[in-house]
């Protein structure tokens, strides 16, 4: 029957499945749709703050949400590198078993170069999309009375790599722009066996790239000596992807290749986001409070509009002082969105809670250790899911270009 294989497979509306589904790997089962899950840019002092960024201008971290936001670094600082990234223990339950996984990230990183008193510019990469997901299933081939398991694994994510450009307009007013490329990989395979386990491997690569931008302004509505209210407001858009696809069927154990498809050509549209949020500022605190809609993509079937809440704050007692304990950070933060795809009518929603402490390693250099709890979806969708991340931030800083008085 081996050389009916492809001819069946193709026409997979022959297919009958079986309710059932377990989980076989790492990653969520929502990732399986569309491109994968939005990271909303959701790194570094975001993060720590629960995702909240459009109107958070520290002086000594990069916030990755808006670009506006990247002129703020002191100027003492004329050298930033940035990076994260992350440890996670996940257990999802479909109602019929529980799994636990573990894995790592490097979610992103970043290089940051003062221009000016007033300008600067960096550069980095990170991912928009993430998709990473393992299952199966029990099915019929129809007019066959031999029982497969289906094995369905992908993994892949749509990559940025960007340019960010910031400036102030005034004492007040800053703007920044932040042109982008876009790239990925994604790898989808589905295993046909028999309980002999023989049988066969249907396989998918595809590429996709395109190009993104994003833009952004901070105000300071309130400012005095000590104390700043800052309203930030960004935007994110990206142009359609253009694919391209090949796929084939080979037998599992020895790799014959049994049918090989034409390369065809696919495109997909992100959904842009648009965010505003508000933050306070003193000598000590942070405390910043966002608001993100996300546009549904025009080619998902269950993407929807959505919106996701955040809420954080860091404390650091005083950054430059000769106390270590003074200089280190304590951060805590939380968000909920309310889902971004909808299946059978049910959204998927999704919260987080996390916290972080940051340790000095120099006045210009520090490592923040934090942990991250997420909840999402429920076994009455397809899975109920929770995330444990510990998540190592390393922000290096030097005083390249700095000109130093001497009396």
């Amino acid at each position: 029957m081996i050389k009916y294989f492809p001819g069946l497979l193709i026409c997979f509306g022959l297919i009958s499945v079986t309710p059932a589904i377990a989980q076989r790997g790492h990653g969520s089962l929502y990732s399986t749709i569309g491109l994968g899950l939005p990271t909303y840019d959701n790194y570094g002092l975001s993060k720590r703050l629960g995702g909240a960024g459009a109107g958070v201008r520290s002086p000594y971290f990069l916030n990755t949400v808006n670009p506006a936001s990247q002129n703020s670094i002191g100027l003492s600082h004329s050298f930033l590198l940035d990076v994260d990234v992350s440890y996670n223990l996940q257990k999802i339950n479909t109602g019929d078993e529980t799994i636990s996984n573990n894995f790592s990230n490097l979610n992103y990183f970043s290089m940051w170069f003062r221009l000016s008193p007033q300008s600067t510019a960096s550069f980095g990469i990170s991912p928009v999309t993430i998709q990473d997901y393992s299952y199966s299933d029990t099915y019929y081939f129809e007019g066959m009375a031999d029982k497969y398991t289906r094995i369905f694994k992908g993994w892949g994510n749509i990559n940025k790599v960007y340019l960010n450009y910031a400036t102030n307009l005034g004492s007040r007013l800053s703007v920044g722009i932040r042109p982008s490329f876009l790239f990925g990989n994604f790898q989808n395979e589905t295993t046909y066996l028999d309980k002999y386990d023989v049988g066969f491997l249907y396989s998918k690569q595809t590429s996709y790239s395109g190009v993104g931008a994003e833009a952004g302004f901070q105000i300071n509505v309130v400012q005095n000596e000590g104390r700043i209210l800052t309203f930030g407001s960004t935007g994110q858009w990206y142009s359609n992807l253009n694919g391209t696809r090949t796929s084939q069927v080979e037998t599992y154990a020895g790799s014959e290749v049994l049918y090989l498809a034409d390369e065809i050509d696919l495109d997909y549209q992100l959904g842009s986001t648009v965010r505003s949020g508000l933050s306070f500022q003193n000598k000590s605190w942070t405390v910043g409070a966002d608001v993100l809609y996300g546009f549904a993509s025009s080619d998902n079937e269950y993407s929807i509009a959505n919106q996701v809440y955040s809420l954080g704050a860091e404390f650091i007692p005083a950054y430059f002082s000769s106390d270590y304990i003074k200089q280190m950070s304590f951060s805590l933060g939380m968000n909920y969105d309310t889902g971004s795809i909808q299946i059978e009518g049910a959204k998927v929603s999704a919260y987080e809670v996390s916290s972080s402490i940051g340790f000095p390693l120099n006045q210009s250099s520090r490592l923040n250790i934090g942990y991250k709890y997420r909840d999402m979806g429920s076994v009455d969708i397809i899975s109920k899911e929770s995330l444990n991340t510990i998540t190592l931030n390393f922000t290096f800083g030097d005083t390249w270009f700095f000109r130093r008085k001497f009396e």
